[in-house]
């Protein structure tokens, strides 16, 4: 059975709370409409795949790798994501509020219309990263580093003011 017929499968059969899907490689995959809050995607290859209006709220993402992937309208709220690759993806109306983000790599990601407010990136790079269109309200920078492509939600934001760490290097 393809892996993505048994995901949803097993859901319907058991809800998604306890599901775990650890080291699955859902590279160029396709998930849409999927119901998956509280599930367990440790070190899953989502790499250039597309999901679009999936809840992915409470559920363990650490270590996953989303690069070159686009997120429409998906639900991230309350996720870990503790070390996600997010290098590169195309994020459009997605919903991170209260998202535990340390350490993830968003070195070029294009943020549109996105909720990160209090969510923590504690450590993230921001390198390259497009937030120009994101709401931040509460959010915790500590320690996370930006460079001079970094774009904010606005020009007067003071990301070291905010605990962000200006890292002039590649």
């Amino acid at each position: 059975m393809p892996v993505l017929e048994l995901i949803k499968a097993t859901v319907e059969t058991i809800g998604s709370e306890k599901i775990n899907f650890t080291d699955e490689d859902l590279t160029n995959r396709t998930l849409k409409a999927y119901k998956l809050k509280g599930s367990n995607f440790t070190r899953v290859k989502f790499c250039s795949a597309t999901l679009e209006d999936t809840d992915l709220s409470e559920a363990t993402l650490e270590w996953a790798d989303f690069s070159d992937a686009s997120l429409i309208n998906c639900d991230f709220s309350n996720a870990k994501l503790f070390q996600a690759n997010l290098s590169d993806a195309k994020v459009e109306d997605c919903n991170f509020k209260g998202a535990y983000m340390g350490k993830a790599d968003l070195r070029g990601v294009k943020l549109m219309e996105v909720d990160l407010s209090n969510s923590k990136l504690h450590y993230a790079d921001l390198r390259g990263a497009d937030l120009e269109k994101t709401n931040m309200e509460g959010i915790d920078l500590r320690w996370s580093r930006y460079n001079d492509d970094t774009i904010w939600p606005h020009e007067k934001f003071d990301p070291s003011a905010a605990g962000a760490l200006f890292y002039g290097r590649e």
